[in-house]
């Protein structure tokens, strides 16, 4: 357990994360885009997109906490990236 400190205590884990959001998101949108016939039902790119985003945007304004010297700047845009994109989801979500 000791082994895991520090990697709790880096960046590694919140930036590991933020890739892993970005590439889930080009794999759901490629493939979406080749089976349009899935159960997902027509493409949902903006839903993706919207959905994950609101989460990367909440992993990158933890980035921006955790740093040895905290940005409260790149924190509030951070969030208020998160708050924009999770009611675009909202958004998207009730046109449906």
């Amino acid at each position: 357990m000791d082994r895991l400190i520090p990697i709790f205590n880096s960046d590694a884990l919140p930036i590991g994360i933020l890739g892993l959001i970005i590439v889930e998101a080009l794999v759901l949108v490629l493939w979406q885009r080749r089976n349009p016939d899935s159960a997902l039902g027509k493409p949902n790119t903006a839903r993706i997109l919207s959905f994950l985003g609101a989460g990367g945007s909440l992993v990158a304004a933890m980035i921006f906490h955790r740093r040895p010297e905290p940005s409260p700047e790149g924190f509030a845009i951070a969030m208020l990236s998160a708050m924009v994109i999770h009611l675009w989801h909202i958004a998207v979500l009730l046109r449906r």
